[in-house]
């Protein structure tokens, strides 16, 4: 469609150096003669931006520009709220459920873990400037980690780990896959069962080789992404 033809390349300057935090888009005319498209293209482009929270309308001000798309580099290990810091988002995390559970075969495996252990099982919503962008379940053995409580995890993991456990964080064996959301994600990021989004699988490691984490990541598309620069 045209209108999101339109919107992936305002975002793509919107996420370049074009723009800053704060500044106004281009008013409603000059966008519909710089692209050559009608008035109500503009607007649900516009409002598509609105949606993924990088833009905010203002009656009678125009548009500002409140976000920018969260882009994490392959080449470091880097939490969601340091790689913010380079975005100039807004973040926010909400824990939606922490219980002690007994792991499946394929949780314990990953952890390197017997089944007779038991694991917690974290999930949490990361909220990028007012929208619901990332959907994480996380798996941590119990064993590890005998003090931890909700409050820990209403922050960055890698932050309580490092600040205050005094862990030692060697890296992460992350993997990427394509998954079709289920209903809970579809509800939790406002996505439609049918349009695939990125799933990331990361396993967690500490510089004394023990596995720390297993964590799932949903991405709900366009708010979010991975870049890699390959030397040859």
């Amino acid at each position: 469609m045209l209108y999101k033809k339109v919107m992936q390349d305002l975002k793509s300057r919107i996420d370049s150096d074009e723009f800053k935090i704060g500044d106004i888009l281009s008013t409603e005319k000059e966008l519909i003669e710089h692209y050559s498209v009608s008035r109500i293209t503009i607007r649900k482009a516009v409002d598509e931006l609105v949606k993924l929270g990088l833009v905010e309308k203002k009656q009678g001000a125009g548009s500002s520009v409140i976000g920018k798309t969260m882009t994490g580099s392959m080449s470091s290990l880097r939490s969601t709220i340091e790689y913010m810091a380079e975005s100039g988002v807004n973040l926010e995390y909400q824990v939606a459920e922490f219980t002690l559970i007994e792991p499946d075969e394929e949780v314990a495996k990953t952890l390197n873990i017997s089944k007779d252990e038991k694991v917690y099982f974290i999930r949490r919503f990361k909220i990028i400037n007012g929208i619901r962008a990332i959907y994480e379940d996380s798996y941590m053995p119990a064993a590890m980690f005998p003090q931890m409580n909700i409050m820990s995890l209403q922050g960055s993991k890698y932050h309580y780990l490092e600040n205050e456990l005094d862990f030692e964080i060697d890296g992460a064996i992350q993997d990427f896959e394509a998954i079709m959301p289920d209903k809970h994600i579809c509800e939790i990021l406002d996505v439609s069962p049918n349009t695939p989004i990125i799933r990331l699988l990361s396993v967690g490691k500490l510089k004394d080789g023990r596995i720390f984490e297993y964590t799932k990541i949903s991405f709900k598309p366009n708010t979010y992404s991975y870049k890699h620069y390959l030397k040859r």
